[in-house]
């Protein structure tokens, strides 16, 4: 199964700084149809995140994005990334003073993982597993 989400963010260069530059993730950027503001995408296995700008949503889906402010973005959801090394990322994060919510070492799972938020308030978690540890 493919899985596609959409997710609106206030700023493009802000959500590209933070999933490109402070975590390091390869993101591509087009254009859906000229005239129209670029997305952003982030490609991880068989899911594809797209970032778009709130304005371009709510004009596009005004019913859906009425009452959108009333509640923090991503209320319920988490973005859960994979990464084999988190210490370049994690270091990227602490230099850049990033807000941390926990850091966690789980040594019964061989597992670290650092929760944030990312720039529209969409909670983050970016995980290590040890894969060489057995199990």
């Amino acid at each position: 199964m493919n899985l596609t989400l959409t997710l609106a963010v206030a700023d493009l260069e802000r959500t590209a700084e933070f999933y490109g530059g402070v975590l390091g993730l390869e993101l591509d950027r087009f254009v859906p149809m000229p005239g129209h503001p670029p997305v952003l995408l982030l490609c991880r296995g068989d899911a594809t995140i797209l970032f778009r700008p709130t304005e371009t949503l709510a004009s596009l889906h005004p019913a859906l994005f009425q009452n959108l402010d009333r509640h923090p973005r991503g209320v319920g959801m988490t973005l859960e990334l994979d990464f084999e090394d988190l210490r370049p990322v994690a270091k990227n994060i602490f230099r850049q003073k990033l807000h941390v919510l926990y850091e966690l070492e789980d040594d019964e799972f061989h597992r670290r993982e650092l929760w944030l938020h990312d720039p529209d308030g969409y909670l983050v978690i970016l995980t290590e597993e040890d894969r060489q540890r057995p199990e």
